[in-house]
């Protein structure tokens, strides 16, 4: 699979390295001046890898395929020409109902017209001598014929040459030699205007590149010899233009004039060196006028902040120019637009095009079709879910391909509340163009029936077209198969240039030398020096038996993803919690992952360790300031977070607190002990006070010390809080339990809640009326304790979900512990709920060793979720969830109102999914998962997914960035 873009192509996501951010280093890049970067068009110098070269789009059949289905027709076609080279590239331009064909045969350029339905009109026209090596080329209609123009290489040198040709193709004069130098040249355009045109090419220096410029004049006559060539932008990073009647407008990603200042999310560290190259790599965005005769207007800053990526794309809009690139202001990196109108005035300024949905990639621009209308934005979001059969609401076909969205755009720079998506099997862009008042697309996807559904074979991958209504909905999809390809089924080797033209769609597509074509083509299959036939694919609206690679996506019926915003970067995440305030804002607290002994980054003389951080996030989606309240936490320690309503006012009306208060648990490292601290915040996660809460002695003379670990935290009804954690302070692991009050004094002395002769762990707590609800993993053996059961092979420890009920004033136990479920698989990470009558908790059930008698583990880790009633009975069996498609359960986050509603992260391959469920009352048989996201961390992390509030609509959870840096992300959900 191969695509190649004609415009710059980056890859996807965030170019930021993996970097650590410590204290209150977290924050976004400072903006730098752009008046000062402009003088970098002038000349200046880089010291880097050269920008990777760019190329004409290309969709590649993979050489691997399946059976093809069998029965539905082909599409029409016409043999248009016979390629030497496989790889060849043809250029082809649209002229009112006419086209014309460019290519390379025999050492010739050769042109050939093109009739409405793509039949040729007469013979090739032989339009002058081709040199044997042509990197880029291009084709443009002008009003008198055509221009082409390109680059030669041969024997170390470069030479750019320009080509006039009348309506039929041929040559008004011989080619004209435009520049030739040593230096590389590695991209070409051409820019027609109501005189000519402006031929621009590039010329890399370093990691930037200069833009070059020639006019070509074209009257009714012959066309005027180009002029000398002219600088347009010297080291820029990047650059595109775009054609108008006056002659052209300049994007350009311009570098910052001085290295930015540190950003306050990056710390110092090591790696400076290289995250300085990386910041290099993004610059400001301007735009400047060429007019007809060359002449270049001033530069006018669009987006001053040196934060864009460098796959800046440019449309003619509504009489606008419509720029979006994608922007690493933030900490996601995101799709931005701003409109510009001619002269430069500026009038949409920069702002993100979509909801935020994590990391964000543009694909591509695509200008409407002559006569106006609205252009067409496509963009990716890496943390959705993948492409897939969506049709009738199914799910995602897993591994199907990458998704690529697709809004309409205004010249007002507004997205269309409609939404598509397309699957995309292949990196960089599919091949994109406006189709009257819709769109249309060539893409690279399975291809399947609409009646082949209970196939297991993975269907083939095929270039396939798709047409697009302006509202984006589906008009007609079809794989491209022709008859000139009959030798593979029908389907070409290459397919490229996708054009459109009065509602009437086509594309390029050519087969392997000596593949051959039907009895009356042009070549037969194996013969010697055997060439490849060149057809005009057809590409109609019509009934197809053909399941469309794309959907509607604002018809997807929720749970879905509503957006998804990252809170930090920096270190790896070990755990993350939540609690919801009033008014439906969030407060998020987080701990990272640190090996003691592994820090470079401490200042001499003390002590560093895993730095706790929290929150606020608010309902439309603002975030507060980060607050760091320790960076001497424990990874192992974790961090929970519970939130009190209001203090109420004494009798004298004095007293009561203005807004609910929040208390952090978490576990503090100092000079190489663990105690479990509490830390009271307010709505905006500022630190109030904070208090130790446990004093235990650690070291133990001989003997490893003891430890504090699995904080959990509970709002106890009565103004207090109820604190539990596991501690080794008397040998094994056991749970723990104290009580504080608001101002975080203790009102009940340590408890200890567990005595058994195995280590406990990953305490939860939840409080209902006067009782709390504790629920916690146990390695005790089977018949240990209450309970009973069969907890593991031959009575083997494998680790149970245990249950103990406490007076919420005394901690007094209530009643004996019970085992909620016995089985031979190892059960972890609870949660809990309260729910009407009672609670629900889920945990994990994973494989306790590589086999089990008769078979009794599963292959791979699944949930499991059981119903308590008000004396913490189980309400039946509890219920098994697993992955999609088998893949491990790695951990789930559960939250009840009338319902309750889950998310269910899992390891399919190399990566994570988050997939939501719902839990009604009643219900027995397993829920149905829905996917919401794909992560973009490795299959081995723990995202520890944490809903806050009990309506399931913010999850707050962990997860890495392309780059590699951990993040913390929250992400808000629509549930039916």
């Amino acid at each position: 699979m191969l695509v190649r873009s004609a415009l710059p192509w980056v890859r996807r996501g965030s170019r930021r390295d993996a970097g650590r951010s410590s204290g209150a280093a977290l924050c976004c890049r400072a903006p730098a001046l752009l008046g000062a970067a402009l003088a970098l068009l002038l000349g200046c110098s880089g010291a880097a890898q050269a920008p990777p070269a760019r190329a004409a789009r290309v969709v590649k059949t993979p050489p691997a395929q399946s059976k093809a289905p069998e029965g539905p027709p082909l599409l029409p076609a016409h043999v248009i020409a016979e390629l030497e080279d496989e790889d060849a590239t043809p250029y082809l331009a649209r002229r009112g109902d006419e086209a014309l064909l460019l290519y390379a045969a025999g050492g010739r350029w050769r042109t050939r017209v093109l009739g409405a339905d793509g039949a040729p009109r007469g013979d090739a026209v032989e339009a002058g001598p081709a040199a044997a090596d042509v990197p880029v080329a291009a084709l443009r209609a002008t009003p008198q014929g055509y221009i082409a123009a390109w680059i030669e290489q041969a024997e170390g040198s470069r030479a750019v040459r320009v080509l006039a040709l009348d309506p039929a193709g041929k040559p008004v004069a011989p080619a004209s030699l435009v520049a030739q130098t040593a230096e590389e040249i590695t991209w070409l355009d051409v820019l027609p205007n109501a005189a000519g045109a402006l031929v621009l090419w590039e010329m890399p220096r370093d990691d930037r590149v200069d833009v070059v410029m020639t006019v070509v004049a074209q009257g009714k006559g012959a066309a005027s010899k180009p002029t000398a060539p002219a600088s347009v932008a010297r080291e820029v990073l990047g650059w595109h233009a775009v054609a108008t009647e006056r002659g052209a407008a300049v994007a350009l990603v311009l570098p910052p004039a001085a290295p930015p200042p540190r950003a306050e999310r990056k710390p110092a560290r090591k790696a400076d060196a290289e995250d300085a190259a990386e910041a290099g790599k993004l610059g400001a965005i301007a735009l400047l006028e060429i007019d007809a005769a060359g002449k270049l207007s001033t530069p006018v800053a669009v987006s001053p902040e040196p934060t864009a990526q460098i796959d800046l794309e440019i449309a003619a809009v509504g009489g606008r120019y419509l720029l979006t690139w994608t922007d690493e202001r933030d900490i996601d990196s995101a799709v931005y637009l701003a409109a510009v109108e001619p002269g430069g005035k500026v009038v949409v300024a920069p702002r993100q095009a979509t909801p935020p949905s994590g990391e964000q990639a543009l694909v591509s621009l695509v200008a409407p079709a002559e006569g106006g209308g609205r252009a067409l934005l496509a963009w990716e979001d890496l943390l959705r879910a993948r492409g897939g059969d969506r049709e009738g609401g199914g799910a995602e076909a897993r591994g199907a391909g990458r998704l690529i969205h697709l809004a309409s755009v205004g010249p007002d720079g507004a997205l269309s509340a409609e939404r598509a998506a397309l699957v995309f099997s292949a990196s960089g862009p599919p091949d994109l163009a406006a189709d009257g008042d819709g769109f249309a697309a060539v893409t690279l996807a399975p291809a399947a029936l609409k009646a082949d559904r209970g196939g297991t074979a993975a269907p083939p991958v095929w270039p396939t077209f798709v047409r697009f209504g302006p509202d984006l909905s589906v008009r007609a999809a079809e794989p491209v198969r022709a008859a000139p390809f009959a030798a593979t089924d029908g389907v070409p080797y290459l397919v490229r240039g996708l054009s459109c033209h009065k509602g009437s769609c086509a594309t390029l597509a050519s087969a392997a030398a000596g593949a051959g074509v039907q009895p009356g083509g042009a070549g037969k299959a194996g013969a010697a020096g055997a060439r490849a036939p060149l057809a005009l694919v057809s590409l109609p609206v019509r009934e197809s038996a053909w399941r469309a690679p794309a959907f509607r996506e604002d018809r997807d019926p929720p749970p879905r993803a509503t957006a998804v915003r990252a809170l930090f970067e920096g270190d790896h995440i070990a755990r993350v919690a939540a609690a919801e305030l009033d008014g439906g804002a969030a407060l998020a607290a987080w701990v990272t992952y640190f090996v003691e002994g592994a820090s470079d980054g401490a200042p001499r003389g003390q002590d560093l360790a895993a730095t706790l951080a929290v929150r606020a996030a608010s309902p439309g989606g603002g975030l507060g300031k980060l607050n760091v309240l320790s960076q001497k936490a424990s990874s192992l320690g974790g961090v929970a977070i519970a939130t009190a309503p209001p203090a109420p006012a004494d009798p004298k009306g004095k007293g009561g607190a203005a807004q609910g208060e929040s208390v952090v648990a978490w576990v503090a490292r100092e000079r190489g002990e663990t105690q479990v601290y509490v830390t009271k915040v307010d709505a905006t996660g500022a630190k109030i006070a904070q208090k130790k809460l446990t004093t235990a002695a650690r070291k133990k003379p001989g003997g490893a010390p003891s430890e504090a670990s699995d904080v959990a935290i509970a709002y106890d009804g009565a103004g207090g809080f109820i604190v539990a954690w596991v501690d080794t302070r008397d040998g094994n692991a056991e749970v723990y339990a104290a009580r504080i009050d608001r101002a975080l004094n203790r009102t009940a002395p340590d408890r200890r809640i567990t005595n058994a002769p195995l280590d406990a762990a990953e305490v939860q707590i939840a409080v209902r009326g006067q009782e709390a609800w504790l629920v916690w993993s146990d390695a005790r053996p089977a018949g240990g304790a209450a309970g009973g059961g069969a907890g593991g092979p031959s009575g083997e420890a494998s680790g149970d979900v245990f249950l103990a009920r406490l007076d919420a004033k005394t901690l007094q136990r209530i009643g004996d512990e019970a085992r909620l479920h016995a089985s031979p698989e190892h059960s972890r990470s609870p949660v809990i709920a309260p729910h009407e009558g009672g609670v629900v908790v889920g945990w994990v059930d994973e494989p306790a060793g590589e086999s089990a008698p008769g078979g009794g583990a599963p292959a791979a880790g699944i949930a499991r979720f059981v119903r308590l009633d008000n004396s913490g009975a189980a309400q039946g069996a509890p219920v098994a969830v697993a992955g999609p498609d088998g893949a491990a359960v790695s951990s789930v986050a559960l939250a009840c109102d009338k319902v309750c509603r889950g998310v269910l992260a899992s390891a399919p391959g190399d990566s994570v999914v988050l997939n939501a469920l719902t839990l009604s009352p009643g219900d027995a048989a397993a829920p149905t998962l829905k996917p919401l996201a794909w992560l973009t961390g490795s299959a081995s992390q723990d995202v520890s997914p944490a809903f806050a509030g009990r309506s399931g609509a913010s999850l707050f959870f962990a997860d890495d960035s392309v780059s590699g840096s951990g993040r913390v992300r929250w992400m808000t959900i629509a549930w039916p």
